[in-house]
């Protein structure tokens, strides 16, 4: 049995209040603000400085091969690479950041405090090695064809949540951990991010989009509690998140054990942690 994309969804509703102006619920809006502010701010700056001193070079390249539209193709596409890894060149850190803050709001904190979000920064280079890893693997499979492109993108979803989990691990052991999560559950995740389609196009429509920005919590807090089940399933038989729950308790997990053809369920409260 797998939990169901409702139930995920009531959890995450629950564990931000049950209110869009709440204050878990606004406190994610702040920190995904500030992620977007610094990826603008540096990105743009590095974007312009790669503009300032590599573009030149570009241009008088190509000058030198007009006759070669081949080899003009492939400087003009290394270029644009660089320039999509430089405006992402802190995802990294930041995303760990927010997979801070959502998993230990699931586990119990019973809040969202801010001040975790800047834990992606604390193991700075490793979290920006696998950032960076991460958009070149995804970029280059989608350069090979779309297809492949999305499917490593679904294998390598978790690797945030992994390292949060795991701050030792490399990039490598980070995706090789998350690959393994999510082998035969690509499709569940698809599914649960394709039942926001309601919301996304409500928050798109609302207020020139910036109703996106409420949609966002309730996508990552979901997530990571699709974390949180895929990491137990591999070690029980099922996980339930009882959307009563309150704040504060730690998650309700269910042991479902095959006897005689049938399933002897017992309910037992247990903390999540990543022994388990």
């Amino acid at each position: 049995m797998n939990i169901k994309n409702s139930q995920i969804r009531a959890q995450a509703r629950h564990l931000l209040d049950e209110n869009i102006f709440g204050k878990d619920w606004l406190k994610s809006i702040i920190l995904n603000l500030i992620r977007i502010a610094v990826v603008a701010i540096t990105g743009g700056l590095l974007y312009s400085l790669s503009n300032a001193f590599f573009a030149p070079f570009v241009v008088k390249q190509v000058g030198y091969l007009t006759n070669n539209e081949a080899i003009i193709v492939v400087v003009m596409v290394i270029f644009e690479i660089f320039e999509y890894l430089m405006l992402n060149i802190l995802i990294g850190p930041l995303s760990v950041g927010m997979a801070s803050v959502h998993l230990d709001l699931v586990r119990g904190e019973g809040k969202i405090k801010i001040k975790n979000f800047f834990h992606g920064f604390k193991e700075l280079f490793d979290n920006f090695q696998i950032g960076f890893m991460y958009m070149l693997h995804i970029l280059l499979w989608t350069l090979v064809f779309i297809i492949p492109g999305i499917y490593v993108s679904y294998s390598y979803a978790l690797a945030f949540y992994v390292k949060k989990d795991n701050p030792d691990y490399r990039w490598q052991q980070c995706f090789d951990e998350s690959e393994r999560l999510m082998e035969g559950n690509r499709f569940r995740l698809f599914k649960l991010q394709l039942s926001f389609i309601g919301w996304i196009l409500l928050g798109g429509l609302a207020f020139f989009g910036l109703g996106m920005l409420w949609v966002t919590p309730y996508q990552e807090v979901s997530t990571a509690i699709f974390y949180e089940t895929l990491k137990h399933e591999k070690g029980t038989n099922q996980v339930s998140f009882d959307p009563k729950q309150k704040k504060g308790e730690t998650p309700i997990i269910v042991d479902l054990t095959h006897k005689k053809g049938l399933f002897k369920k017992s309910i037992k409260r247990a903390r999540l942690n990543k022994d388990k």
